[in-house]
């Protein structure tokens, strides 16, 4: 009998969790608790807090110092945070999230959003020939459905192809984000019986987070 865990790349839990939160309207967003006793303080501790996001992005521990690596990392990561906070209209977040899923890493995210509006960032995704048809898996993906399998990372086709169609879906702030909870409701045999067992999948930007399984 397979068995299901709750694994994520950073820690990912859906509706509330902090690593997954990135604005009012994705569903998954913070409020600075502190009353700063000046402006200076309010930006002091503002960036703190952005910083020790970025590094829970990252997994990168927070009570250590950085190596050079992974203070470059956090850099790409801090400048790629204020860049997606900067689309403001739903035509430049719609673009980019339908798109995020198919960069390579954050400087590829951060070069496309450099670009001054929709159309040069739509030339410039097609100029550098990212794919973005997700009706062909690798073979690695392929191996996973065929075995009824699901990985992190996979898209939403693929987990549709193994698993089947959800019972229900719940949805996180606005749904350009791609930010969900799918719910299969399970009939399961084991030696005591059988039994009901809900099996959850966390999706962020369209691509799984995380799963987990919960008896009923």
């Amino acid at each position: 009998m397979q068995k299901w865990i709750f694994v994520a790349a950073s820690t990912y839990i859906l509706m509330g969790c902090s690593l997954m939160q990135r604005s009012h309207e994705s569903g998954y967003s913070n409020e600075y608790s502190s009353q700063p006793s000046s402006a200076t303080q309010y930006y002091s501790n503002k960036r703190s807090q952005d910083v020790n996001l970025a590094k829970q992005e990252l997994a990168i521990p927070l009570s250590r110092p950085l190596t050079e690596t992974e203070q470059l990392r956090l850099s790409y990561k801090l400048r790629l945070n204020k860049l997606e906070k900067s689309l403001s209209t739903s035509e430049e977040k719609k673009q980019y999230y339908q798109l995020k899923p198919y960069f390579k890493n954050d400087i590829e995210r951060i070069r496309f959003l450099k670009q001054p509006n929709t159309v040069a960032r739509k030339r410039w995704v097609n100029n550098r020939g990212i794919k973005t048809n997700s009706s062909k898996f690798s073979d690695e993906v392929s191996r996973l459905i065929e075995s009824n399998d699901i990985s992190i990372g996979m898209n939403k086709k693929a987990v549709r192809e193994s698993w089947g169609e959800p019972d229900y879906i719940e949805v996180a702030g606005n749904e350009i984000y791609g930010n969900e909870r799918w719910n299969y409701l399970k009939v399961t045999s084991t030696p005591e019986g059988y039994k009901k067992e809900n099996r959850i999948i966390y999706f962020e930007y369209s691509r799984v987070a995380g799963w987990e399984s919960k008896a009923q």
